[in-house]
């Protein structure tokens, strides 16, 4: 049985200042994958391999291919920042589109139920593109060190098409700042395959030493408050245990090591902090916001630490945009 603040949190809406609700955590978030005109799906990696041998593609093609496996799930505008010192918007746009045609990538289209205009639904542009079948065939192939997502995962699963994007606009931003040095999605933590991951991690480079972020996202849709509770304490004996949380491929010591929770909206970090007490837990936490996004500034204004009198908007200068 839900608790009574868990049962608050699954059915609350925590919208904006200006008392909107983003795409990318609305409870009400429905995706599909559109399929184009010319759709020539390929489902085997001798098929990729073929059409590379024939020139079809080429190595502008693999390029996007990789960035987009490496993404997980990213909307077209975080492609085109992830690929904009090799392409500009449009190349990349057009590779995708001809990528798309072969089923190697996919594109989703994203709407919000009971939401109509004139009796049609809404569609709610860029699309965010995945891997399709061939796609991730090609990959596992050329990149076998890697580990790529398979598309299977994303029927009837919009909420990870909503965390993906939101997650990787954080990664995006942040690799904007020019000192991002590492970032890991899914890495084990704690030294053994049995701690549960977090969803992602990242690296920073700052004038005093490096910084680790360990991150993970509340979405209203789901029971975050159970969700973090129980991740919080898994960290909490981590930390006791080892006095940092160790990540695989991260060093083991570092300048700072905060867990940072990823939220939409300043009155979602409010109510997790009321309803979890985050400042009583013997490592940093901090709330990375996405109301606090700026094109201007990047990630710079879009932090906030914990104290038992509430949150605290921090500035951030390593993360400011370039």
């Amino acid at each position: 049985m839900l608790k009574q603040n868990e049962l608050l949190a699954a059915i609350q809406q925590f919208p904006r200042m200006d008392n909107t609700i983003s795409i990318w955590d609305h409870p009400n978030f429905k995706s599909s994958i559109a399929l184009p005109d010319d759709y020539r799906p390929l489902t085997r990696t001798e098929d990729g391999l073929e059409l590379m041998n024939r020139r079809r593609l080429n190595e502008e093609h693999i390029t996007v291919l990789k960035v987009v496996g490496d993404a997980i799930c990213a909307n077209e505008n975080q492609l085109r920042r992830y690929l904009s010192q090799k392409f500009s918007p449009s190349i990349t746009s057009r590779h995708l589109k001809l990528l798309g045609k072969f089923g190697l990538v996919e594109r989703h289209k994203c709407r919000l139920a009971f939401i109509e205009e004139d009796g049609k639904e809404v569609i709610r542009p860029p699309g965010p593109h995945t891997l399709g079948i061939g796609g991730f065939k090609l990959m596992n192939h050329l990149y076998g060190e890697c580990t790529f997502t398979s598309p299977d995962i994303w029927q009837q699963n919009s909420m990870a098409v909503q965390r993906h994007v939101a997650m990787n606009e954080i990664r995006c931003l942040a690799v904007e700042s020019g000192n991002v040095r590492g970032w890991s999605w899914y890495p084990y933590v704690g030294g053994n395959a049995k701690f549960k991951k977090p969803f992602a991690t990242m690296r920073l480079e700052t004038g005093i030493g490096e910084l680790q972020m360990l991150i993970d996202r509340a979405q209203m849709s789901q029971n975050f408050i159970g969700y973090f509770r129980m991740r919080l304490e898994e960290y909490r004996y981590l930390y006791e245990r080892d006095q940092v949380i160790i990540i695989d491929g991260f060093e083991k010591t570092s300048l700072q090591q905060i867990v940072a929770l990823s939220v939409s909206s300043v009155s979602m970090a409010s109510f997790i902090q009321e309803q979890l007490r985050l400042h009583t837990y013997p490592f940093d936490i901090w709330f990375i916001i996405d109301e606090w996004f700026s094109e201007e500034k990047g990630l710079e204004g879009a932090c906030a630490q914990v104290t038992k009198e509430g949150i605290h908007r921090r500035k951030v200068a390593v993360l400011r945009k370039k």
